[in-house]
């Protein structure tokens, strides 16, 4: 049995999930020999919001009869229901989409909330209500804002697309579907929340080429057991050896993915792996 090791020297630079390792000289591999994964130690760096899974946007139409409309883009990273929360209304500030209380408290008219009994994500929208209502409530528009109140009480609207709904399990729609709706609405996911978009790893490796997998140079499977930015440890009690397609090669490519085969966003390229390789003939006694 030889052992490779593979670790943050063979990082491909310019790439989020791919090592080379090459060989000192050419090695011929013949029909028999085959390798496997002998350890692995990596981190959980993956975020569940990017602009490459297009799930990074919302748009919200403020005053819906004065058709203002904001694009909220949220800057790549992880989030739970409560950070996107917290960052709606970072926005709704940025963009004095709000008004404070008798008491100076901010009072924001659109909230994300977690619905651990329904295994949803709650959506609440509050009606934005007149000149009239708004001074007897006690409420002050921000220094800035450049919004008039509605003629007639009317809730916000807020348009996922596709991919932003699916991370909070929403059908892509516009909530409320009109813009004239004078009472709070309460909203619930429709659909699955798919917060943790990436539950493992899918390793490939340029030396496979199995005619029973898709992608043929499918390899090993590590499954995310640790949280945002802790190390995942994989020791296989047992070696699984992979066949080893008959060819001379200078290198070997390792290449990540997330468990549907996207290209995987690793933000921490620390990594070391350990191959086992083993001859045909060394496989007949292991």
């Amino acid at each position: 049995m030889r052992t490779i090791i593979i670790n943050t020297s063979n990082h491909v630079e310019n790439t989020d999930n791919q090592y080379v390792y090459t060989f000192p000289s050419t090695v011929k591999f013949s029909d028999g020999d085959a390798i496997g994964v002998s350890s692995i130690a990596l981190y959980n760096s993956t975020f569940n919001v990017t602009s490459l899974r297009g799930n990074n946007t919302f748009t919200i139409a403020w005053n819906a009869a004065a058709t203002t409309t904001f694009t909220i883009t949220i800057p790549d990273g992880y989030y739970s229901v409560e950070n996107l929360n917290f960052f709606l209304q970072q926005q709704c500030i940025l963009n004095n989409l709000y008004v404070t209380n008798a008491s100076g408290q901010n009072v924001y008219f659109l909230e994300f909330i977690i619905n651990p009994p329904r295994y949803a994500v709650s959506l609440n929208a509050y009606p934005i209500p007149t000149a009239a209502q708004a001074t007897t409530l006690g409420y002050t528009q921000p220094s800035g804002a450049t919004w008039t109140y509605p003629a007639a009480a009317q809730c916000p609207q807020i348009t996922f697309a596709t991919a932003f709904g699916a991370l909070i399990g929403y059908t892509a729609a516009s909530y409320p579907t009109t813009s004239s709706v004078s009472t709070i609405q309460n909203f619930i996911s429709d659909l699955t929340p798919n917060i943790n978009v990436v539950d493992s790893y899918i390793m490939t490796c340029s030396l496979i080429n199995s005619p029973y997998s898709i992608p043929s140079d499918a390899f090993f499977t590590i499954p995310l057991t640790a949280g945002l930015g802790e190390l995942i440890s994989v020791f296989p009690s047992e070696i699984v050896f992979n066949d080893i397609a008959p060819n001379s090669y200078q290198q070997i490519k390792i290449t990540f993915f997330d468990q549907n085969f996207n290209r995987l966003e690793m933000n921490d390229n620390q990594l070391t792996l350990s191959l086992a390789i083993l001859n045909k003939n060394e496989r007949e006694y292991v």
